[in-house]
């Protein structure tokens, strides 16, 4: 299992390919973007494809919620999703993902938001948060 941060803004696609190309299953945590990291001030508001019209028009179609239909396109796609969430309810949201599945149009448009923009990155917060140097994606 190959667990790396992983949402519409960082597809990852050469690296999912490749992991299944040598059997191991990828899993994504941040499956939703900037959501966690602007507490964090690592993200702003703005930074969320939750607000975006693309997304935001496939969960009206669907009735379901933008945070629905980004955890469906991970999971659609052949990933593990993992959600992360202390409210009971947004837990029994984050699951009910099952009852519906994106068109290829639909999954395309998401894919297409890819930005290679990475949120967790320990090379920028790092060295602030714990006092570690660490550029591991440079």
């Amino acid at each position: 299992m190959l667990q790396v941060e992983l949402h519409p803004y960082l597809t990852q696609e050469k690296l999912i390919r490749k992991a299944r190309e040598n059997g191991i299953q990828v899993m994504a945590f941040s499956n939703l973007a900037s959501s966690s990291y602007v507490e964090l001030s690592m993200a702003g508001a703005d930074d969320s494809p939750l607000v975006l019209p693309q997304v935001t028009e496939i969960a009206a179609r669907h009735s379901k919620t933008p945070a629905q239909v980004l955890l469906r396109w991970a999971v659609q796609r052949g990933t593990a999703a993992i959600p992360k969430s202390s409210k009971v309810e947004r837990l029994i949201e984050n699951i009910s993902i099952f009852d519906f599945n994106l068109s290829h149009a639909e999954m395309a448009s998401i894919s297409s938001l890819n930005k290679h923009r990475r949120f967790n990155d320990p090379g920028v917060f790092a060295e602030a948060a714990f006092g570690t140097f660490c550029p591991i994606y440079d």
